[in-house]
């Protein structure tokens, strides 16, 4: 676990960082074909800025063609993006920050939509029902698809991922309030074909994550019950389900949901991620495609109050997906390596985007 004195020399770390890139409190540093560059703040900005920061972690996901993940940041107030360039547990280069499109209430999530090997960013809003595919170079965009409305009715969320096997991604669509899934196939910025609706389990169950479980370089479905501590995995082919796995029940006690899926164990398959947000734990489940594998321990979190773990990938490039956390109310991340379902190494406290 991480000590206060540790805690302390990263956050200085961490202000120095903002004192190269020029980030001062109050200014933004945004990319939009140029830069602002203020005086560097002091340990006390940042730790003030801790607390106010509307920026939080969305996934992890490599936007640099390193095969290290990296930590994909936004802030939907204000509609900003940013990447923070990572190598294993270590900060490698904060991004730029990114203004995504206009007006409040964006927000983004990466694939690689144009087969470039490099993340690329969706933006979706939910009030207007509207999504955008923005294709990026290393955290830059460089072009900008069209609006594209989402399927009709209300409440559609999205989850991108390859469902058709050509390597670029896809989007699946999904609405709790109707219960139905469809899968949209895309061709770079531009749709392809949107799929049929699908009725989905009904009851309490939603989409946690869409990762390829069963190592056929088709994105499946997992489902999860939070309010009976549930999962269940479609497998798909395109814009069909071509089967659906057993009910699963969930680690014992109250509170667990499924967080993310990612491949823990490096064997092409991706696994599931367990949280308890109220208790500050993790446990990693994992799979053979639709059926549990191995239930791994329960992991207590970093020390102190406030700490969630978002999100999993592999920041270290040795194919098993790592955790990383935020402190809720605060720009503050860490990534704990891991080595399956366990723990190999917690790396120290980051600090995120400057501005608040």
């Amino acid at each position: 676990m991480t000590s206060p004195v540790v805690v302390t020399k990263y956050l200085c770390a961490a202000a120095a960082i903002h004192a190269v890139l020029g980030c001062a409190a109050g200014v933004d540093l945004l990319d939009e074909g140029g830069s602002a560059a203020a005086a560097a703040p002091t340990l006390g900005v940042a730790e003030q800025r801790a607390s106010t920061y509307g920026w939080r972690v969305i996934q992890a996901i490599d936007y640099n063609f390193d095969g290290k993940q990296d930590v994909l940041w936004i802030d939907p107030e204000r509609s900003l993006m940013a990447i923070w360039f990572m190598d294993g547990v270590q900060l490698l280069a904060p991004g730029p920050i990114v203004r995504g499109p206009a007006g409040k209430g964006w927000v983004a999530i990466g694939n690689d939509f144009n087969l470039d090997g490099l993340a690329d960013v969706i933006w979706r809003h939910d009030e207007r029902n509207l999504v955008t595919i923005w294709l990026t170079d290393g955290g830059r965009p460089f072009a900008q698809g069209p609006m594209l409305p989402g399927p009709r009715g209300g409440g559609w969320v999205i989850r991108p991922n390859d469902f058709n096997r050509n390597a670029a991604s896809d989007v699946l669509f999904y609405s709790e309030e109707q219960n139905l899934m469809t899968v949209w196939l895309l061709n770079g910025l531009q749709l392809l074909a949107p799929g049929p609706f699908i009725p989905g389990p009904g009851g309490d169950w939603d989409i946690a994550s869409v990762p390829d479980v069963n190592f056929d370089r088709i994105a499946d479905v997992i489902w999860n019950d939070e309010v009976h501590n549930l999962m269940t995995v479609w497998l798909m082919s395109n814009t069909e389900v071509i089967g659906r796995g057993p009910v699963i029940p969930g680690p014992s006690g109250e509170g667990w949901d499924v967080l993310w899926a990612a491949d823990f164990n490096a064997d092409g398959m991706a696994d599931v991620l367990w949280t308890n947000e109220e208790r500050g734990l993790v446990a990693i489940w994992l799979m053979n495609g639709v059926e549990l594998l191995e239930a791994g321990p329960v992991i207590p979190g970093p020390i102190g109050d406030g700490w969630r773990a978002i999100t999993a990938g592999d920041v270290n490039a040795d194919l098993m997906a790592d955790v990383v956390w935020q402190r809720l109310g605060t720009s503050q991340i860490a990534v704990w390596l891991m080595n399956g379902t366990h723990v190999l190494s917690p790396g120290p406290v980051i600090l995120g985007p400057p501005g608040g």
